[in-house]
C-alpha cells in the first residue's frame, strides 16, 4: 500500500480531526491549479476515524454537547472566504443534521462527529484522479530524516514516518501536525488516592468514582460541564421543571459530591439564548479594533499588544455594549445615541474620558461596562463560611443566566458577538505572523477575558448547574482555590494529616474540603516530560521541537516561525518541511473566517514549497 510508483510528492497530515480534515480539503481543492495532473501521495494518520478524530468520535455519550450553535458551524469554505483557492460551499452542521437539537440550537458531539466524517468522506471521494490517498489508523511515533546528517530541515531529504501499527514506515516530503490539544500524563499520587485529568472528560475514568464519594474538582469550564453531565444524568439523575419554570434536580443516589473551584471561583457564563424576534442587529465587522488599525499600532517601534492594541479592543467592546444598551433600554440612558456615539468615537484612546462619558450617559453603574467586574465577579469578597458563599454564588449564577436568556439579553448578546469578532481579529494578527512572541503572550493573556465571557456552555447546561448547586450535588470552593496533596504528588505541596486532597479558598477563611479523588476538569499544556503524544515526546527530547517558557513552569506553546507555522528547533533552525497547525474554533459560515484562509495558505504552501 505504501510503495511509490513514480516521482510522486508525498504529503502527510498527522491528526485528522476538524483542523486536519480542513487542511486535507484545501490541499485537494488546490491541486488542479497548482499541481495539475502530476502524481501526489496524501497520507492521513490518526488512530480515530478521519474527520471526527478523538474529540468528535461518534461512539461517545450523547450527553456531551457542543457549545457552538449548530447553525453557526461549518466545514465548508463558502464564497465569503478571501483566499486564493476555490470555494467549496456546503451545509452547516444544523443544515446537514436536519434534526432536533439540544436546547434548540446545539448538537451532541457525536452528531457533530457524523457531520465531520461525512465531510471528510465527501471531499476525499471527489479528489482529483492524480491524488493517491492513504489512510492509516495509527499513531505516528517518530519522524526521522533521511538526509546524510539527519539534521538539515531545509535539505533535499525526505522524512521517514514511523507508525505504531506495525505498518512499514513511509516517506514524506512535507508533514502537517494537526493532533489538536496536547494531553498530559496524570501526576502520580499515593496509594488510596485517585487523580483524573487534566484533559477532556474521560467517561471510563469517571465511572470509577464511587457513588456518594467526595470529589475535589479543579476547573469550572467546559470540561467541568461535561463531567457534570456524565456524573449526574449519566448516572440516572433527572432534571424537571418546577411550576415557576426553574429546573430542579432529582438525584439517583449514585452521584458523587463535588467540591469545585478555580482561580475565578465562578463557572463560565452561558452562551446567550437566540436573539428575540425584532432585536437590534449588531455590526458585522469591528469599528475600532480592525485588523488594519491594530496592525498599524503594533508596527510602531517597541509596540506591545497590551499598551497599543488592547485599548482598541476595550473601546470596541464598550461601543458594542452601549450601542445595544441605548437600543434595548433607552430609558436607562441620559443622552441620545447619536450624541454618545459622536463623543465616543473621538475619545477611544482616552480611557479616563471614556469612563467619564459613560458615567454621564448611563446613571446606573450596573448598566456600565466593567470588564474587571465581569472577569472576576468575586474579586475582593470575603464570605462568612461555605454556606454564605453558596448562597451568594447561586444568586450570581441565577442573575447571569437571566441576563443571558431573559427578554433584555440583547446587551449581553452584543458583548459576546463583539468578543467573537475581536477574537477573530487577534487570531488573524497571530496566525498571519503579525505578532512577535512577546505580543502573542500578551494577547492571549489579555483575551483570556474574552474566552471566559464568550465560550460558555448552552443556557440549559448553565441552568442545570444551578439546579445541581441547589440540590447540594455541587459545592463551590471559592476563588483562588488551592489544592494541597499528600506526599507523592510531585506537583503539589505536602498536606499535614491523612492521605487526602484538601481544597481551600482565601475568600472563605477556615473552610477546608477533603476528598480522596481529585478531578482536574481542565485542559492544561503539559511540560515536555508529561506529554502523552509519542511523536511530540520524541521530537521534544531531541530538541526538534521547543516549548515557550511560562512563568509557572508549565508547558507553553511550541516555538513557531511566522505565518507558515514552521517549528523552530533548539538550535534556532526553522523546519520548513513541517507545519504545526494547532487547534482552532470551528469557523462560522459567511464570515470570511481566518480558519479557512489560513488552512488554504498552508495547503498552497505544501503544494508549492511556499
Amino acid at each position: 500500500m505504501n510503495d511509490h510508483t513514480g516521482p510522486a510528492r508525498s504529503l502527510c497530515v498527522i491528526g485528522c480531526g476538524p483542523r486536519g480534515a480542513s487542511i486535507v480539503e484545501r490541499i485537494l481543492a488546490n491541486v488542479p491549479a497548482l499541481y495539475g495532473d502530476r502524481p501526489l501521495d496524501l497520507h492521513i494518520v490518526d488512530p480515530y476515524p478521519p474527520g471526527a478524530g478523538r474529540t468528535w468520535r461518534t461512539d461517545q455519550s450523547g450527553l456531551l454537547w457542543m457549545n457552538s450553535a449548530a447553525e453557526q458551524v461549518t466545514m465548508y469554505p463558502d464564497e465569503s472566504v478571501d483566499c486564493a483557492g476555490p470555494p467549496r460551499p456546503g451545509p452547516t452542521t444544523a443544515g446537514w443534521l436536519d434534526a432536533p437539537l439540544h436546547d434548540g440550537a446545539y448538537a451532541a458531539r457525536r452528531d457533530q462527529g457524523r457531520y465531520l466524517r461525512h465531510f471528510f468522506a465527501t471531499v476525499t471521494r471527489e479528489r482529483p484522479a492524480s491524488v493517491r490517498l492513504y489512510v492509516h489508523r495509527a499513531r505516528v511515533t517518530d519522524l526521522r530524516r533521511t538526509d546524510a546528517d539527519g539534521a538539515a530541515p531545509d535539505g533535499p531529504g525526505r522524512q521517514q514516518v514511523i507508525l505504531d501499527s506495525g505498518e512499514p514506515p513511509f516517506l514524506a516530503d512535507r508533514v502537517v501536525f494537526a493532533q489538536g490539544h496536547t494531553e498530559a500524563l496524570a501526576a502520580p499520587v499515593p496509594a488510596g488516592l485517585t487523580r483524573i485529568g487534566p484533559g477532556p472528560a474521560d467517561a471510563e475514568a469517571l465511572e470509577r468514582i464511587p457513588p456518594g464519594a467526595p470529589v475535589i474538582v479543579r476547573g469550572l469550564g467546559l470540561v467541568f460541564i461535561d463531567c457534570l453531565a456524565l456524573l449526574t444524568e449519566g448516572r440516572g439523575g433527572r432534571f424537571v421543571r418546577t411550576p415557576g419554570g426553574a429546573l430542579r434536580y432529582l438525584p439517583s443516589g449514585r452521584e458523587p459530591r463535588l467540591y469545585a473551584g478555580s482561580r475565578r471561583g465562578v463557572p463560565l457564563p452561558a452562551k446567550p439564548a437566540k436573539p428575540a424576534a425584532g432585536a437590534t442587529a449588531t455590526a458585522a465587522a469591528p469599528r475600532f479594533a480592525t485588523v488594519d488599525a491594530c496592525r498599524a499600532r503594533l508596527s510602531r517601534p517597541g509596540a506591545s499588544f497590551a499598551r497599543d492594541a488592547w485599548p482598541l479592543v476595550v473601546a470596541e467592546l464598550g461601543w458594542c455594549h452601549y450601542r445595544a444598551l441605548f437600543a434595548e433600554a433607552p430609558a436607562r440612558t441620559r443622552m441620545t445615541w447619536q450624541d454618545f456615539d459622536a463623543q465616543y468615537a473621538v475619545l477611544i484612546t482616552d480611557a479616563g474620558r471614556l469612563a467619564k462619558l459613560a458615567r454621564a450617559a448611563v446613571p446606573d453603574p450596573a448598566d456600565r461596562l466593567d470588564l474587571d467586574r465581569l472577569a472576576a465577579p468575586l474579586a475582593g469578597l470575603r464570605f462568612a463560611g461555605t454556606e454564605d458563599l453558596q448562597r451568594q454564588l447561586r444568586g450570581h449564577l441565577a442573575e447571569v443566566l437571566q441576563r443571558r436568556t431573559g427578554p433584555a439579553r440583547g446587551v449581553d448578546t452584543a458583548l459576546v458577538d463583539a468578543l467573537q469578532r475581536v477574537g477573530a481579529v487577534i487570531e488573524e494578527l497571530w496566525r498571519s505572523g503579525g505578532l512577535d512572541a512577546g505580543q502573542v503572550a500578551e494577547a492571549l493573556s489579555h483575551f483570556a477575558l474574552g474566552t471566559y465571557l464568550s465560550s460558555g456552555p448552552p443556557p440549559l447546561r448553565a441552568a442545570q448547574l444551578l439546579a445541581l448547586a441547589e440540590a447540594g450535588i455541587v459545592t463551590f470552593v471559592g476563588p483562588g482555590m488551592r489544592v494541597v496533596a499528600p506526599a507523592g504528588d510531585g506537583a503539589a505541596e505536602r498536606a499535614p494529616g491523612g492521605a487526602v486532597f484538601r481544597a481551600t479558598s482565601p475568600a472563605v477563611p477556615g473552610a477546608v474540603h477533603e476528598a480522596a479523588v481529585l478531578l482536574d476538569a481542565r485542559l492544561a499544556a503539559p511540560g515536555p516530560d508529561r506529554v502523552t503524544d509519542p511523536l511530540l515526546r520524541a521530537l521534544l527530547s531531541r530538541g526538534e521541537l521547543v516549548q515557550e517558557h511560562t512563568e509557572d513552569g508549565a508547558g507553553g506553546m511550541l516555538q513557531l516561525s511566522g505565518a507558515g507555522l514552521h517549528p523552530v528547533d533548539a538550535s534556532g533552525a526553522v523546519h520548513r518541511d513541517r507545519i504545526i497547525a494547532g487547534p482552532a474554533q470551528f469557523p462560522r459560515p459567511h464570515t470570511n473566517a481566518v480558519y479557512f484562509r489560513q488552512n488554504d495558505a498552508l495547503a498552497r504552501g505544501l503544494l508549492t514549497d511556499g
